[in-house]
């Protein structure tokens, strides 16, 4: 049973060769042949349903794992991204906290450094301005 109509055909069943074709003017030229058009895309739908029943349950195993395999490998992939955005602002926040402490911590030295230069001059003025530092010398602790 296959309507034909300007070199288009419609196959029925499992059995036929390719997709059927639902264009208009096939399921037109099916109406033409005594078939409704509502029941050639019903009839279609339940075939390519089959086929995808098939496909699903024993035809197609290893399309199947491999299409499992992608998608858990592009939600791996997600989760990476996902796992290296979060640690890079994580690292940005540190930096940005780092730097702050480091201008708090500069600006103290700075005026630790100011005070240090105002207390020491007026604090001894006969004296010399800078004693040298006490060296520690090594010593024999041994009685030869």
């Amino acid at each position: 049973m296959e309507p034909q109509q300007g070199g288009e055909q419609l196959a029925w069943g499992p059995t036929g060769a390719g997709a059927a074709c639902l264009c208009p003017a096939a399921v037109a030229s099916s109406a033409a042949g005594n078939v409704f058009p509502r029941q050639v895309l019903e009839q279609e739908m339940l075939r390519r349903a089959e086929q995808q029943l098939q496909l699903q349950v024993g035809g197609g195993g290893g399309g199947d794992r491999r299409r499992e395999r992608k998608m858990k490998n592009r939600e791996s992939a997600a989760r990476s991204r996902l796992r290296r955005m979060a640690y890079v602002s994580e690292l940005e926040k540190e930096v940005s906290l780092l730097r702050a402490e480091k201008e708090e911590l500069a600006k103290l030295c700075q005026e630790l450094k100011e005070a240090a230069a105002d207390e020491a001059p007026a604090s001894a003025p006969g004296k010399r301005a800078a004693a040298a530092p006490r060296r520690l010398q090594r010593t024999a602790s041994a009685p030869f």
